[in-house]
Order: structure tokens, then C-alpha cells, then sequence
């Protein structure tokens, strides 16, 4: 067994996880006591049977026509495949960056200029010539600062900041202040409206990861998996890793953004690393116990596992795992 969680869990040397699980009813059916040999990467287990010094291999082992023609297998265990994982993190740093510059924002960002302009010019209209019982004036009666003056009050205006220190005093003026107020509600209304759709947009782009749109970046995978043969063999730009746990620490510290792995492990494990599945599983292969080839375990396993299987006790055990 390796650590493969939630498969196989090295609990302090107790095998754990539903896999482990599974594997310890079928030797309680077959009246066999075992004792566990642990290795420390998937890619070691097969060359351990091989070598003599495990019987069996518990853990996600798909039967590949390479690997049959060394070793014998089991019948399915579940049925699986991989599927890629992102990190949130890269939801995050594309979705809003992108939505800000997106042509709706930029278009509610224009009409919106323009529109502070016109209130500009409307505030200084009225307000230049006001008379302040001898303090200065709020709107400057030359063009070029009272513009400035009335820019600077319509932006704080609009946005409800409300600074306070330039205000219209006349009738007029107050009536341009009170349209203001009233079209900040549908201006900012608007650009958060935007910016969701804009959001939730970039976010289903960004996060549909496939074998097409997967390009130059990086995928995180186990060594020695069938997952990592797969996707290689697709043109996949692949990092090894000796085990699950470093494949998503590397997701989680940045070093890569997405990963490759069994959907049960990315939903009920990866999420802790703040990993997501995305995309549909790439194909479906069926997952077993493996053994030195010609073992004469294989039937008498079978047969238990037939038993487990109809009476729904391989079920119930993986659904305690998986959430």
C-alpha cells in the first residue's frame, strides 16, 4: 500500500481509506490474516508484487495492456478516470482583471465620463458667478479650474463619497446635485451588474480546462499512473510528482495551477489545497486490486468481490469515504 488519500491512509502505520477499507472485508470473508507493506510512491507498488515481497497491491490500479502483460488484476473495484483540477487561485487573477477591462465595463465607464463632464459644466454654469460673503469660491470662474472644480464635485457626488468641501449653493445648483445623486444609483447599480456577468463569464472561461485549451501550461500528476501516461501521450506539458500530497501542495504554493488525478481524490481531498474539478472525467477506466501474475489469489478475491458488490457493501463503504 501507499499513502494515496482517500483511497489508501497511512494512519500511523493503519491502513485507512475506503480502498484499505474494502481490502480488509474481503480478507475477513476470506479468513486471511495480512500484514501491510508500505511504499512510499504509487509507482513502487507493482514492482513490489513483482519482486515477491507484497501478494497484493491495494490501491487505484487501472489494468493498462502494459501492465497486464506483467501482472494480473482483480475485477473492478469502482469505475473512475482523470479529470483536471485548478487552482481557485487562477479563477481569481484572471476573472477580475479581465472583467474590468471588458468592453461593457468600458463602455459604462465612457458613458459615465461623459456624463460627469456635462454635470461638470452644468454645476460651474450656475455656481461660478455665487458670491461667498467674501471667502473664496467653491467653483473657480475661470474655464479651465471651474471645470476642474465640477469634475472633482460630480465624482464624489456620484460615487457618494460626499467630501463636503465644494457644494452648490443655488436653487439651480442644488437641483444639478439632486439629478446627480439620482443617476448614481443607475450608474453604479449598472457597473456592479456588469462586472458580475463579466465575472461569472471569465470564470466559466477560465475554469473549462479540456485536453484542447490546455496549451503550454503545466499539469501536475503522480508518477507512474495511468493518468500521467494518458495525459503525456495527449501532448500534455506534464510535472511528475512521487505522490498525490506533493502534486497538490505544488497547487496549492503555485507552482503549478492545475493537476491531474482520480475525481474522488479531487473532490474530497483536493479542495483542502483549494483545488476544483473542472471539465468532464477525459475516460473512463475501471479500478482494481493488483497481483503477481498467475496468483492464485485472483479467484478466490473475485469471488468476494462479486459478493460485495451485488450486496452493495462496496457501495456503502465508498460513499462513508467520499462526501
Amino acid at each position: 500500500m501507499t499513502d494515496i488519500e482517500p483511497f489508501v491512509v497511512d494512519n500511523d502505520g493503519r491502513p485507512d481509506g475506503f480502498y484499505a477499507e474494502i481490502w480488509d472485508v474481503v480478507a475477513a470473508e476470506l479468513g486471511v490474516d495480512y500484514d501491510v507493506v508500505w511504499v512510499e510512491t504509487f509507482g513502487e507498488l507493482l514492482p513490489t508484487v513483482a519482486s515477491g515481497r507484497a501478494d497484493l497491491a491495494v490501491a487505484p490500479l487501472s489494468p493498462t495492456a502494459e501492465r497486464e502483460e506483467n501482472f494480473d488484476f482483480t475485477s473492478a473495484v469502482i469505475s473512475s478516470g482523470p479529470q483536471f483540477g485548478y487552482h481557485e487561485r487562477l479563477v481569481t487573477r484572471r476573472s477580475l482583471f479581465s472583467a474590468m477591462f471588458s468592453s461593457s465595463i468600458r463602455n459604462i465607464l465612457l458613458i459615465a465620463l461623459l456624463g460627469l463632464l456635462v454635470l461638470a459644466h452644468l454645476i460651474w454654469l450656475v455656481e461660478r458667478s455665487r458670491e461667498t460673503d467674501g471667502e473664496s469660491q467653491d467653483f473657480d470662474p475661470r474655464y479651465l479650474q471651474g471645470i476642474w472644480d465640477g469634475l472633482w464635485w460630480s465624482m464624489v457626488t456620484v460615487t457618494t463619497v460626499g467630501y463636503g468641501d465644494k457644494a452648490p449653493r443655488s436653487v439651480a445648483g442644488r437641483g444639478i446635485a439632486l439629478l446627480a445623486m439620482l443617476m448614481s444609483l443607475f450608474l453604479v447599480g449598472a457597473i456592479v451588474s456588469q462586472v458580475t456577468g463579466a465575472l461569472q463569464e471569465n470564470r466559466t472561461e477560465a475554469t473549462t480546462v479540456t485536453l484542447d485549451n490546455v496549451g503550454e501550461r503545466p499539469v501536475g500528476v503522480v508518477a507512474g499512473t495511468s493518468f500521467a501516461a494518458f495525459v503525456e501521450s495527449q501532448g500534455v506539458a506534464v510535472v511528475p510528482y512521487r505522490s498525490q500530497t506533493e502534486a497538490f501542495e505544488a497547487a496549492q504554493s503555485g507552482e503549478i495551477d492545475l493537476v491531474v488525478a482520480n475525481p474522488f481524490a479531487l473532490s474530497d481531498v483536493g479542495s483542502r489545497y483549494g483545488l476544483v474539478q473542472t471539465g468532464e472525467v477525459l475516460y473512463e477506466e475501471f479500478e482494481t486490486f493488483g497481483l503477481a501474475q498467475g496468483s492464485p489469489w485472483r479467484e478466490p478475491i473475485n469471488r468476494v468481490l462479486a459478493d460485495l458488490q451485488s450486496s452493495g457493501e462496496v457501495g456503502a463503504i465508498t460513499a462513508r469515504w467520499i462526501d
